[in-house]
């Protein structure tokens, strides 16, 4: 009987520091990601359609780097249509406690550059919104978002945040090994 119970013990222990000696660290943030994400809105009787596609580092550090390329059509009041294009560079920093990740650009280092003026489209005999889009953008970057990290996988991560006005969004990002 002691054999038996011996035999039975090695092969629960072996089993366990098999399972152990295979099973998969959780998923890092850090990495480096693809991303594309669409939103609009409206702001001074304008209607803003906006795309952006881009890369997002985040370093084991709490530092991360927001590169993108954001385009802006802009509907004004009047029916013109605008098209703006701007390069995104916002050093930033993060961090994660459970499923919140917290993120914010660092406001002294942020760049937001308007790359080319309207693509053939009807121009507007109204201002240029390009320095206003750039002001607006820059006054909140280093508000500290509270996202909800919906996904982290070893390809993925999803987070999603809740605006004020009750309407959410959501951002996936691809792992680029």
């Amino acid at each position: 009987m002691k054999n038996i119970t011996r035999y039975l013990l090695c092969v629960a222990a072996t089993a366990l520091l098999a399972s152990c000696s295979t099973k998969q660290a959780e998923p890092q943030v850090e990495g480096h990601y693809i991303y594309e994400h669409a939103f609009n809105y409206d702001f001074n009787g304008n209607h803003f359609d906006v795309s952006e596609t881009g890369t997002m580092d985040f370093y084991a550090d709490g530092s991360a780097l927001d590169s993108a390329q954001q385009v802006y059509f802009v509907t004004r009041q009047n029916g013109d249509t605008d098209l703006y294009v701007f390069n995104y560079v916002s050093p930033s920093r993060w961090s994660l406690e459970g499923d919140t990740l917290f993120f914010a650009g660092i406001k002294e280092r942020f760049r937001m550059e308007k790359l080319v003026d309207d693509r053939g489209l009807e121009t507007s005999s109204l201002p240029d919104l390009s320095q206003e889009i750039i002001k607006v953008v820059s006054g909140s970057i280093d508000y500290q978002y509270k996202f909800h990290l919906d996904t982290l996988t070893t390809d993925k991560m999803q987070w999603s945040f809740t605006y004020r006005d009750g309407h959410s969004d959501t951002w996936e990002f691809f792992r680029n090994k």
